[in-house]
């Protein structure tokens, strides 16, 4: 992974340098304080075909790393739930099946966690 260096401006430090990694896909120009300043990454969704709404995007997971945070500046992947869906057994079963691709995915996530964090919060 490679990283570059970006200026955010902030009402409470001025102009901040702050690494940005490689997988940042951020707009940073809305963080009025250094401690706000967040990289979050491309999102991925467990896609679940339902039959009341087509596909439903689900358990949406990606990378966020709040290098300024006092109490958590250490790269995450963040997960969101959302609302609720009504399957009948086919349904349940292809809901099932779709859940174990996306374990996969969260498997690449947190390999990919943890060779970011074992660089000390330098994602690269």
């Amino acid at each position: 992974m490679s990283a570059r260096t970006i200026t955010v401006p902030t009402a409470d430090h001025g102009d901040v340098q702050v690494t940005e990694p490689d997988w940042c896909t951020a707009d940073h120009t809305g963080e009025a304080y250094r401690e706000d300043i967040e990289h979050s990454g491309a999102v991925t969704y467990l896609v679940i075909p339902t039959e009341c709404h087509g596909p439903a995007h689900a358990l949406p997971v990606g990378f966020v790393w709040r290098p300024f945070s006092p109490t958590a500046n250490q790269i995450t992947a963040a997960i969101e739930m959302d609302e609720w869906h009504e399957f009948d057994p086919a349904g349940l079963h292809r809901a099932a099946d779709a859940l174990i691709e996306h374990a996969a995915t969260l498997r690449v996530y947190a390999r990919q966690l943890a060779a970011m964090q074992t660089h000390g919060g330098d994602p690269r």
